[in-house]
C-alpha cells in the first residue's frame, strides 16, 4: 500500500484539502502525528506547523501531536494513523529521521497502509534522494551527509515552491533544467497552490 499526499505549502487550496479529507476519511483516521523536525529552531512553535495541526483539527482528527525525533522516540510513530513531515531543510529532517530510526518506522507505516503527509522539506525527502537539494543548495547540508537517499516511497522527485522562487531566484529554472538533462532524473515542479495525491500506482494531480 502507497498513500502519500505530496504538497509544496499544506492544504493550500480548497482541492489540496478536499483530498486530504477524503483519504483522512476512507483511512478512518483519529490520532494524527506532526513530525516538527525540519529545523534546529522552534519547530512546534512555528506558525506553519501550527496552522497544520488546526487544519488537521478541523478534519474531525480527534488527536494531533508533535514529535521531535531529534529528541523523541521515533518508536511513538507507530501510535498514529497519519504521519505529517512538515516544512523546513530537507537536510535536517532527512538527517535525525535516519539518525532516530524513523526512516524504517515510516516505512513500515507506509508498507502497512498509514497515511504520511509531506509539506515542501517533507515531501522532497519521500522521494528517491535530495541529490537536487545538494546540486543546488550544497551549504545547506549542515551535516556533510554524503547519502542522499531519501525514503524512496515514492519515484517522484519534488522541488517545491517553484513559481514562488522564481521570484526571487530567476536563475532556478534554468539550474533545475540542466540538473535534469545532466542526470536524467525528471524534477516535479511543485508551486504554493499544488500537490500531488499517491495511491498506490495512481498519482492525481491537486491545485
Amino acid at each position: 500500500m502507497n498513500k502519500l499526499l505530496l504538497t509544496a505549502y499544506g492544504f493550500s487550496t480548497p482541492s489540496i484539502k478536499d483530498a486530504a479529507q477524503k483519504m483522512i476519511r476512507e483511512n478512518k483516521v483519529t490520532k494524527a502525528c506532526i513530525i516538527s523536525t525540519s529545523w534546529p529552531k522552534e519547530k512546534e512553535k512555528h506558525p506553519q506547523m501550527q496552522q497544520i495541526k488546526k487544519d488537521l483539527l478541523s478534519m474531525n482528527i480527534q488527536q494531533v501531536d508533535f514529535l521531535d525525533v531529534e529528541f523523541e522516540d521515533a518508536n511513538k510513530l507507530f501510535d498514529y494513523d497519519l504521519i505529517f513531515l512538515n516544512g523546513g531543510y530537507p537536510f535536517y529532517l532527512l538527517h535525525f529521521i535516519k539518525k532516530s530510526g524513523a526512516e524504517q518506522i515510516l516505512k513500515k507505516i507506509n508498507q502497512n497502509g498509514g497515511l504520511i503527509f509531506g509539506l515542501s522539506a517533507g515531501s522532497i525527502i519521500l522521494g528517491p534522494s535530495i541529490a537536487l537539494m545538494q546540486y543546488l543548495y550544497p551549504e545547506d547540508n549542515q551535516f556533510n551527509d554524503s547519502n542522499l537517499d531519501g525514503l524512496n516511497l515514492t519515484d517522484i522527485h519534488v522541488y517545491p515552491h517553484f513559481k514562488e522562487m522564481l521570484t526571487r531566484d530567476p536563475t532556478i529554472k534554468d539550474r533545475i533544467n540542466k540538473y535534469e538533462n545532466e542526470t536524467g532524473i525528471n524534477i516535479t515542479r511543485l508551486n504554493n497552490d499544488q500537490a500531488l495525491a499517491v495511491n498506490n500506482d495512481t498519482q492525481t494531480f491537486l491545485d
